[in-house]
């Protein structure tokens, strides 16, 4: 996952969804942002997984927690995003564990409708925390790697993904006199940095993942019953 790296005012996570005026609601949405923070920082930006990562504080962007126990929906999900009004935009599904080809799916309507609603749409990356992938292949890598602690969409800037995100490859830049240099393959490289040192990082996803499991209890008993 790659945060903006532009300097940006912190965001409090903005509630969407049938449960946002739930009495729980903000302070769930709290600690769905504390989980994902602790993602960013311990996963992300502690193996210099995205090289444009600055300020964890900030980089989330907008950061929209969809408090629908309900499977996710394209038309709900595409007004949140055309709401937050932001570059940058996570999308997070606490509440709902969809299969992950379901989930990529979904993603995939959502980026159609916003094609069809914005002139310029902003590039979008799916994260899971079951989605496919293996260590024995940097482009089957990318999958573990995604394995976030909830289901979520982030879209960023189309400049911004041509500048590179760390689960896309890196058009370099070149001189308008040159000739075009070869994209460079960031799942490649991520491949090769993690070489000894992935079943250390795996370990810690699936702790953060109890983290989350255990500190989001809780909440699903307040919103539940």
């Amino acid at each position: 996952m790659c945060y903006f790296p532009r300097a940006m005012a912190a965001l409090a996570p903005r509630l969407h969804g049938p449960l946002a005026a739930h009495a729980a609601a903000a302070r769930f949405a709290a600690e769905v942002h504390r989980v994902h923070r602790r993602y960013a920082a311990e996963v992300v930006a502690a193996n210099r997984l995205c090289p444009f990562l600055r300020d964890l504080e900030t980089g989330f962007g907008a950061f929209v927690v969809a408090l629908d126990p309900a499977e996710p929906d394209v038309e709900a999900t595409v007004g949140a995003i055309l709401a937050a009004d932001s570059p940058v935009i996570h999308v997070i599904f606490p509440l709902v564990l969809p299969a992950p080809t379901a989930f990529e799916r979904f993603a995939g309507k959502v980026g159609q409708a916003l094609k069809r609603a914005l002139r310029d749409p902003p590039v979008m990356a799916t994260f899971h925390p079951d989605l496919a992938g293996d260590d024995d292949d940097p482009h089957r890598l990318v999958g573990l790697l995604r394995h976030a602690p909830d289901p979520f969409v982030q879209l960023i800037p189309r400049d911004m993904s041509q500048q590179g995100t760390i689960f896309a490859p890196i058009t370099a830049a070149a001189p308008e006199v040159s000739a075009p240099e070869p994209p460079v393959d960031s799942a490649q490289t991520n491949f090769e940095k993690l070489e000894g040192r992935l079943a250390p990082l795996l370990a810690l996803m699936a702790e953060i993942r109890a983290d989350r499991d255990r500190s989001y209890a809780p909440f699903l008993d307040a919103f539940f019953t």
